[in-house]
């Protein structure tokens, strides 16, 4: 069996040591370093010790930069679990989340992750979890917001007056100030 060896000239040790120590991500940065490991030893079982990974990982690590070079061995992001709305329905509960909600029959006035995931249940019949339906909202770009109350008897005067009455109060209370 031929000895495993890399034999792409570009980029050399010395590039593949300069991107090992720009590199911000963990996953990335060791294939860098069992690179760089793997031409300065040109044995795979010996880099894999240093780096406690399996020898077949580092086999395959560099076989790909091989074949491919350096965008093969960028670990590719997991696909995880689909949706369980379309791209049509995630349009459409966008469009009505920027809907009054009591334009569309309800009785609150604010959108907010129960009442999302209540109004998919109505509209699609697909139920989730309230978390999923704020991460829901985060990912069609709604922050959570909430109106501030105005009290239209509240006489503005009387509470300036009250506020600085208490922080006489305060002053005279607290003799180490």
């Amino acid at each position: 069996m031929q000895r495993l060896k890399i034999i792409r000239k570009s980029p050399n040790k010395e590039e593949i040591l300069w991107l090992y120590r720009k590199e911000k991500r963990s996953k990335l940065k060791e294939r860098y370093h069992a690179l760089y490991l793997m031409f300065e030893f040109e044995n795979c079982t010996r880099v894999a010790e240093l780096l406690g990974k399996h020898r077949s990982t580092v086999i395959g690590w560099v076989n790909t930069f091989n074949e491919r070079g350096l965008e093969g061995i960028v670990p590719k992001k997991p696909p995880g679990r689909p949706s369980r709305l379309s791209e049509e329905q995630m349009g459409e509960v966008k469009k009505d989340v920027m809907t009054h909600p009591r334009q569309l029959g309800y009785e609150f006035s604010n959108w907010e992750g129960k009442s999302v995931a209540h109004h998919i249940k109505k509209k699609f019949g697909v139920e989730i979890k309230v978390r999923q339906a704020q991460n829901i909202l985060h990912k069609l770009t709604f922050t959570l917001q909430r109106p501030r109350y105005k009290f239209p008897k509240a006489n503005p005067e009387k509470q300036k007056e009250f506020v600085q009455e208490l922080q006489k109060k305060a002053i005279l209370s607290n003799p180490t100030r």
